[in-house]
Parts: C-alpha cells; sequence; structure tokens
C-alpha cells in the first residue's frame, strides 16, 4: 500500500504544476512559434498521464479532447479553451451536487468536521457561493480566449489564481466568524 502511495505523489505533482503552470507553459511555446501540434501531443501525453495514474477520467477528457483537437486541427484556441473547460466543470461540480448533498458538505465531512444544521446551511450556502464563482471565472476565462495571448495568459495564469486563493481567504473569515457567531 504504501510503495502505491509512493508512485503515485509523482504524478499528482505533475498534474497539478501542469495545471499551475499550463498558461505560461503555452503562451511560452507560442511566443517562440512552438508548433501547435507538438505542444498539443507532449500536452496530451502528460493528461493521459496524469488520467491513468488519479483515475480523474471526466475532468481529464475535456482536456484530451481539445488537445486532439490541437492536434488534428493545428489551432491554437483549443490550447486556450482548456482553462474555460476546466473551470467550467468545476462549476458543475459545485452546482450539480446541490441536488443531494453539497460539495463542501462532502469535503468538510472528509476532514471530519461535525456537521450541525447550521454547518449544512453554510456549506450549502457556500457551495452556490464557489459555483457562482466558477460561472463568473469560466465566463472570464472564455472571454480571454478571444483577446491577445498575453491578456490570455495573464487572466489564466495569474489572475484567475489569485481569485480563487481571494475567494478562499474571504470564506475563511466569514466562515471564522460564522462559527464565534454560533458559540
Amino acid at each position: 500500500m504504501q510503495l502505491k502511495k509512493l508512485s503515485i505523489r509523482p504524478i499528482k505533482i505533475l498534474g497539478g504544476l501542469v495545471a499551475i503552470v499550463y498558461p505560461i507553459a503555452v503562451f511560452v511555446a507560442l511566443q517562440h512559434n512552438f508548433s501547435v501540434r507538438t505542444l498539443g501531443l507532449i500536452l496530451l501525453c502528460i493528461m493521459l498521464l496524469v488520467m491513468a495514474w488519479r483515475r480523474q477520467i471526466w475532468m481529464g477528457i475535456l482536456g484530451v479532447l481539445l488537445m486532439i483537437q490541437a492536434i488534428i486541427l493545428d489551432q491554437e484556441i483549443f490550447l486556450k479553451l482548456y482553462p474555460v473547460f476546466m473551470n467550467l466543470a468545476v462549476c458543475v461540480m459545485f452546482a450539480f451536487s446541490l441536488k443531494d448533498v453539497p460539495l463542501v458538505e462532502k469535503i468538510a465531512k472528509k476532514m471530519k468536521y461535525e456537521m450541525d444544521d447550521n454547518a449544512r446551511r453554510y456549506a450549502r450556502r457556500l457551495t452556490i457561493a464557489w459555483a457562482m464563482f466558477m460561472a463568473f471565472n469560466t465566463f472570464a476565462s472564455l472571454l480571454t480566449v478571444f483577446m491577445s495571448d498575453w491578456v490570455w495568459t495573464l487572466y489564466n495564469g495569474l489572475i484567475s489564481y489569485c481569485l480563487i486563493g481571494m475567494m478562499m481567504l474571504i470564506e475563511y473569515f466569514v466562515r471564522a466568524r460564522v462559527i464565534n457567531a454560533n458559540k
């Protein structure tokens, strides 16, 4: 069991690293006239490797389909659409979880938090907030696809991550306040 965990760790790191540096790698490659097909093939191989080891098939399929389109059609727009579809996938995860147990509640339970009625209401509201935030992020990311490479990279490689971090930070302070108000 320990050996399996050790062998998966580098793949998880690779997957996380690719997700974080993806916009910058695409920007640099496009600015240096790197072939869209070659870049798409490299990214496709990395995505397939990560999918195989992490077993996150449904999100990975979106990326794989985009890379295949980039390779076949030799069009950079398919490389630029990747962050759009990843934001959309996360948005859909949050939104569809509202039909049953909200995603934030599931995460809280996995982290061994006690979930009383107030906590469940808060988790539902937070799940709605995250779904709305990710819908905004999806839309903003889509707009940048049709802008310059620099604007696309700036938003998808920096601003988007800063906004997610700010959302997490704000939620942390709101949660601390809500918990203290309920004591």
